[in-house]
């Protein structure tokens, strides 16, 4: 019995054994946790990529029904009332119908008393085309459609945002400064790009080429307001220098906001917002820099950046429906190179200063293909 006893003794586990086996399998959950991860985030990503693909076809079948693609903003009733949308509703909008949304884009055509109810602060219905965007009782606006949410976003936002939100944005070009012309944005109707204010253009008019131009791409959802370590999403007020980029990018030390600059969370936060600050960007600076306006009123002129929760760039959706992933350390000229409306400069026509990365971004800067 004594012999058997110490037999199964020696078919036990060591104290000692015990520990090696549990540090080998430590090792394992180590090597093997960020293959998981990666597998993860390549699963996003291709997502992401497909959200991009039903943008690009949605915009492609409403140029073939119009002859021209979507404004990035425009409505009805500037100025206006709370009642009317004051001329700021995103081009997402008029695409509900191409991506299987045509119930929401005929509640907001419709107008009128939504779900029975109006809003106790202003006098009146819901007028046709919906309310000003950023009206987060309108029920419409308050829409989360997934096709514009990229899964690599996080999914908290601060608890003030009431709208559905959209990870995607239109490319505006290159140029940053309005220039305000008896109340109109003058220089959005001249803008290099391919989408702006009340913008009316088709591909007749991308003559660099429909797959060397940005017709949308990802922009980086805020948060909320104030968070030092949200670079996508975050917009620095009252810090923009339009004869200076470079400027905006400096704010930007060891990952965060450099200490005092007045940032707030307006990056994506509305999906019916059409201005630039909400549902917009620009080829200035790289993708996933900073952005800087030139006041708090978002609104207003500004750097806007394209940025995404993906390493190392952003997947952006060209002229010719394709999907393509840019580097952060694409060439983006001269970072300290003036705004081309800045006085002094040559104003709309030639290459874009801010390499290939502002020449993806003009529809008509006479950059060569061989360029890119």
């Amino acid at each position: 019995m004594v012999k058997s006893f110490r037999n199964r003794l020696r078919r036990a586990f060591t104290l000692i054994e015990l520990l090696v086996v549990i540090a080998i399998i430590a090792v394992l959950i180590a090597l093997l946790l960020p293959a998981v991860q990666q597998a993860r985030e390549a699963a996003r990503r291709t997502q992401c990529k497909n959200s991009l693909k039903q943008l690009g076809l949605a915009l492609h079948n409403y140029h073939d029904v119009f002859g021209r693609f979507v404004f990035a903003t425009g409505g009805t009733d500037l100025p206006g009332n709370d009642t009317s949308n004051w001329s700021r509703l995103g081009g997402l909008i008029p695409l509900c119908p191409y991506l299987d949304q045509a119930p929401l884009f005929n509640q907001i055509a419709n107008g009128g008393v939504i779900d029975g109810t109006t809003d106790p602060n202003i006098p009146g219905p819901w007028r046709p085309m919906g309310a000003a965007p950023w009206r987060d009782n309108y029920p419409p606006w308050r829409r989360q459609l997934s096709v514009l949410r990229c899964a690599s976003e996080p999914g908290n936002a601060a608890s003030w945002i009431q709208t559905g939100r959209t990870s995607y944005g239109f490319c505006f070009g290159d140029t940053a400064r309005n220039i305000n012309d008896g109340g109109q944005w003058t220089s959005n109707r001249r803008a290099r790009g391919c989408f702006y204010l009340w913008s009316n253009l088709g591909l007749r008019d991308i003559t660099d080429g429909s797959s060397n131009t940005i017709l949308m791409g990802e922009i980086g959802i805020a948060l909320g307001d104030g968070v030092q370590q949200d670079i996508q999403g975050q917009v620095a007020q009252g810090a923009v220098n339009y004869g200076n980029p470079q400027a905006c990018l400096n704010l930007v030390q060891n990952g965060s906001w450099a200490a005092g600059t007045n940032i707030t969370g307006w990056r994506g936060q509305r999906w019916c917002d059409g201005n630039i600050s909400n549902s917009g960007f620009q080829t200035i600076l790289p993708p996933n820099s900073p952005s800087c306006s030139e006041d708090t009123w978002d609104g207003g002129s500004g750097i806007y950046s394209s940025g995404s929760k993906h390493a190392g760039g952003v997947q952006l959706l060209m002229g010719d429906g394709a999907v393509r992933f840019i580097s952060n350390n694409v060439d983006s000229g001269n970072k300290s190179s003036p705004d081309v409306y800045e006085p002094g400069t040559t104003g709309v026509g030639g290459r874009s200063p801010y390499g290939v990365w502002g020449g993806f971004g003009t529809r008509n800067g006479s950059e060569a293909v061989t360029d890119f």
